[in-house]
């Protein structure tokens, strides 16, 4: 069906294609590269992980990636931090652990058992058990699922996003001091010597601040304790294009609310993609329910045997973008996985992304 639990909105809950006229979300050459590197093979590679997941509990696969390219990376993992933190861009789904409190070690376990292998999680207690992620984990290597298989993305939630009452840092120290602080407490949480991603959970308020704490992901990166860096909840052109411009370190990831009041990021998700940044969405059904039900969604799915749900999940990845999904629904996460091996015809793509011009109603002529 096309209907989820709801979510009430927050700053960084998810976790949360661009469309131009003719091709349904790809505004150039390199956009439509990128989108069939998307194509091809993230749902080979889904379709073998999920037929291979059966024998996870039954003790540790042999992976060797030697002259098996990214599709093997993306089973078995990276040879080295940086190859860690590459593959998962290829991922065509990442599972969000927001609002999963006590139950948070119990669906991740689930969702990496079904076929997932990314996993977002944040360093903030208020809607987040990072250490519950943590436990899963430990779970999984017993089953023999080792680190370099999964793909761990988590974020520093600056001091006005954090519950007062349960903040993981110094909320007096400098603020550098506090990112430092919550990284390591994002280590032990999570029971590993690295971060394949690490994310801003929102701008702060001036872009001096932003960088400042941008500056301390960087050295982080430099250590090896972090793959690669992002943003999220950045829904200001402007701002996004300045941390890109003068951040050393370029941001891999904006992770957004795919939602109305934001004219679905028209603008921002042409830009990832033009700068090769990985532009994942949260809050993508319960935000779109009209979407959903519009005729075009529909007709899709009735061509594909498919859910609405599946049919959006599949134009974002075929856009080229990285959906999260937080459900907690066993069949819901199946269902989602199967949404990476399907295929939206030109037309079909053109005619969903359209749906996001008209509710967006700014910039959707993006060349």
């Amino acid at each position: 069906s096309g209907s989820r639990p709801a979510r009430p909105p927050h700053v960084g809950a998810g976790s949360g294609g661009i469309v131009v006229r003719s091709v349904g979300g790809l505004g150039n050459a390199s956009a439509w590269s990128r989108a069939a590197r998307w194509r091809r093979g993230p749902a080979v590679v889904a379709a073998a992980a999920a037929a291979s997941l059966g024998a996870l509990g039954g003790g540790r696969r042999n992976c060797s990636t030697q002259g098996r390219g990214p599709s093997a990376a993306m089973l078995c993992g990276g040879a080295d931090d940086r190859a860690a933190a590459s593959w998962g861009s290829e991922l065509p789904f990442l599972y969000g652990t927001a609002w999963k409190k006590e139950a948070t070690t119990d669906l991740v376990l689930q969702a990496v058992r079904a076929g997932f292998r990314g996993i977002d999680t944040a360093c903030q207690p208020k809607h987040y058990r990072e250490d519950l992620v943590g436990k899963a984990l430990a779970v999984l290597a017993r089953e023999g699922v080792e680190r370099d298989q999964l793909w761990l993305q988590t974020k520093f939630t600056p001091l006005r996003g954090q519950d007062p009452n349960d903040i993981p840092y110094d909320e007096n120290a400098p603020l550098r001091v506090q990112v430092e602080q919550s990284i390591a407490k994002s280590l032990y949480n999570l029971g590993t010597s690295r971060i394949d991603s690490l994310v801003l959970h929102s701008p702060l308020p001036t872009l001096e601040e932003t960088l400042e704490v941008w500056g301390v992901f960087e050295k982080a990166v430099d250590a090896g304790q972090v793959g690669q860096l992002g943003i999220s909840n950045c829904y200001d052109p402007p701002t996004f294009k300045a941390l890109y411009e003068k951040a050393r370190i370029k941001p891999k990831v904006l992770q957004n609310r795919f939602y109305k009041d934001s004219g679905y990021d028209v603008e921002l998700r042409a830009y990832c993609l033009e700068k090769g940044v990985t532009y994942q969405t949260f809050w993508t059904l319960n935000a779109n329910p009209h979407i959903l039900s519009a005729d075009p969604v529909v007709r899709a799915a009735s061509r594909l045997g498919a859910t609405q749900p599946q049919v959006l999940f599949r134009w974002l990845i075929q856009s080229g973008h990285q959906p999260l999904t937080g459900t907690k629904s066993p069949e819901h996460m199946k269902q989602d996985l199967q949404a990476v091996t399907m295929q939206l015809s030109t037309a079909e793509m053109s005619e969903i992304g359209g749906l996001f011009c008209q509710q967006g109603g700014n910039g959707c002529a993006v060349s």
